[in-house]
């Protein structure tokens, strides 16, 4: 009985987490805040703190927007280790494909390792408490 409770929890988790990671990247793709998918004290880069981080997220995908690319970004490889407390340390291959969205169009595929700390709330609710992307590899592409 208590493997059944054990699975269950673990698939809890990961479904939890890889919709947090699907509705993140869904929202940087789109250039819409992912403030609410963030803990207070969230980290990425050199910001720290919920309002930062959303903010630099959202600078960087209107930047991409502004200067006329369309971007899409996928998860794979996901691995998740339970830090206790709530606290789970999230690691995954992060395909980024990005594209002019104008003649001539040219673009980039990016591959990076992430390693993320998923916050689960009292009532279920996870988020992101720290991002940290480190690119592995980058292509560029051309138009046929």
């Amino acid at each position: 009985m208590s493997d059944t409770k054990t699975s269950l929890d673990t698939l809890t988790v990961r479904g939890h987490v890889t919709e947090l990671l699907d509705t993140f990247f869904a929202r940087l793709d789109r250039a819409e805040s992912v403030s609410d998918l963030l803990t207070d004290d969230a980290e990425f880069r050199d910001a720290k703190g919920r309002d930062p981080v959303a903010e630099l997220f959202l600078s960087l995908a209107r930047k991409r927007e502004d200067a006329g690319r369309t971007s899409r970004h996928f998860s794979s490889n996901v691995t998740i280790e339970d830090l206790g407390g709530g606290r789970y340390r999230v690691r995954s291959l992060v395909l980024v494909l990005s594209l002019d969205t104008q003649p001539e169009a040219q673009g980039d595929v990016l591959a990076a390792d992430h390693e993320d700390i998923v916050v689960f709330d009292e009532d279920g609710t996870c988020r992101f408490g720290k991002r940290l992307g480190k690119p592995v590899l980058k292509l560029g592409l051309t138009a046929l």
